[in-house]
């Protein structure tokens, strides 16, 4: 989940549209960014996922719709869907990365989080790596992730990992020997 420091760039020129340019450069100076900066998020947004969607049949599901799914998942149906998202996560890793390992299962998960607003941070310490993810999906969502977690580690690098959840977060600790 590093990124390279140093990223090569070009320039190029597109005719788009003025109203649509117009859009563009309201929203980034909403976000306090640059054209040029939302143009970039656009892209790799584009490329690290939009082009994946129809190949995998993914979709983004509103947050209270999701919400009123899970506040009705048993722990048996919630370790079906567990499964269900663990093969959709791994075949869009495949698809994407050309191959299915704990790093390249990560960086898609990393992608993913960044495209549905789930913030994830990454750390190291004393030996350990811990995943703090930061989402407003409720309880049964975190379990939901942590089970997802679990099940991630289990399968691809035999580790099994410790949890901690609340409402909003689920901050996952494994050893860092991978």
């Amino acid at each position: 989940m590093e990124k390279d420091s140093k990223i090569k760039t070009r320039t190029v020129s597109f005719r788009i549209p003025e109203d649509v340019l117009h859009e563009i450069e309201k929203v980034a100076k909403t976000k306090l960014i640059s054209t040029n900066g939302l143009i970039n998020q656009i892209l790799t947004q584009y490329t690290s996922w939009d082009k994946y969607e129809d190949r995998i049949t993914m979709f983004r599901v509103p947050g209270e719709s999701l919400q009123h799914i899970l506040l009705h998942l048993d722990e048996v149906r919630r370790g079906e869907a567990v499964d269900i998202i663990f093969n959709i996560i791994r075949d869009w890793t495949l698809v994407s990365k050309k191959k299915f390992d704990i790093f390249s299962c990560l960086d898609t998960l990393e992608v993913y989080c960044r495209m549905v607003g789930v913030s994830i941070e990454d750390r190291v310490s004393n030996g350990v790596r811990s995943f703090v993810i930061m989402h407003n999906l409720g309880q049964n969502a975190s379990i939901l992730i942590s089970d997802l977690a679990h099940k991630i580690f289990w399968e691809l690098t035999r580790k099994k990992i410790e949890t901690e959840l609340t409402k909003t977060t689920v901050i996952a600790k494994v050893t860092t020997d991978f």
